[in-house]
């Protein structure tokens, strides 16, 4: 008689032990995806180590009009391509280490074929000359007399240096 009564207790405790457990679990597998846009780690063929920048807005058709130069280092020998970002973007020019380059776009990015497989440590020089209305990564906020300016702090990732023309005089805030 004694055993039926521990044996419910034990079940009593044991089942919502397991529940957590369970619900533990699932928010630690859900978890990567709440905070990235992106599932999964990108691959890495190269290392972007310097991007110069130069910008020009469009304010009045939320327009941007660019020119980004990237220096990277190759991390895998055989690589074939350079794969960019470029949602929203109209690319007009790419250059690779000064010379005229061919390229191919989807909605979502730009894919540069190498002359040549590269080799680990090669070095590289892209510009891309660029416009559109990008749907990723840069947003028009017109002036709202509720925002405030100032500094922002925020770790550093990589080396940028960013020219920014505008048509009137605009606060700019950078973040990332």
């Amino acid at each position: 008689m004694i055993r039926e009564p521990l044996r419910s207790i034990k079940r009593n405790r044991i089942r919502p032990a397991f529940l957590a457990l369970v619900a533990l679990l699932a928010s630690l597998v859900a978890a990567p995806q709440l905070f990235s846009d992106e599932p999964y780690a990108r691959s890495r063929d190269y290392d972007l180590q310097h991007s110069k920048i130069s910008l020009r807005f469009d304010l009045d058709n939320k327009k941007v009009l660019g020119e980004v130069t990237h220096s990277l280092a190759i991390l895998r020998d055989g690589t074939a391509k350079i794969v960019f970002d470029s949602a929203g973007l109209t690319i007009h020019r790419v250059t690779v280490n000064k010379d005229a380059a061919k390229f191919e776009t989807t909605a979502e990015k730009l894919i540069i074929p190498l002359a040549a497989e590269a080799k680990t440590g090669d070095k590289f020089e892209i510009t891309i000359r660029y416009e559109g209305k990008p749907t990723k990564g840069m947003y028009f906020i017109l002036p709202d007399k509720d925002i405030q300016t100032g500094p922002a702090k925020s770790g550093r990732k990589a080396n940028r240096k960013i020219r920014i023309t505008t048509c009137r005089p605009t606060t700019i805030r950078m973040t990332g």
